[in-house]
């Protein structure tokens, strides 16, 4: 069986870049204490700097007017964050992420 062959192609596109903020990313992250907000695992592991691997989830997307803002960003395992993303159930787990977040940033 032969495999398949491809030749590789080029092609250009314009690309729209929106600029998160380091602070909130920062801030979501300290305020998760090491845990996923999502599920509440710890943090698969922890990043060179000493910091607990989690990722900021902007529940309301930039790219779609979503505000760079800690009531709208979570942070989450790669997991959780996939699972947003990619999941059979990403769109509800993203309302449940919502809801949770009302408590998240009140305590």
């Amino acid at each position: 069986m032969e495999a398949a062959k491809s030749t590789p192609g080029r092609r250009s596109s314009e690309v729209s870049i929106v600029e998160r903020s380091r602070c909130v990313r920062d801030y979501v992250v300290a305020r998760a204490s090491g845990n996923c907000e999502g599920c509440k695992s710890p943090a698969p592991f922890l990043r060179a700097n000493g910091v607990p691997y989690l990722e900021p989830h902007h529940i309301r997307r930039l790219g779609d007017g979503g505000p760079d803002d800690p009531r709208y960003v979570i942070a989450l395992c790669p997991n959780c964050h996939r699972r947003v993303h990619s999941g059979a159930d990403g769109a509800a787990y993203n309302v449940t992420l919502l809801q949770a977040m009302t408590q998240i940033e009140l305590t």
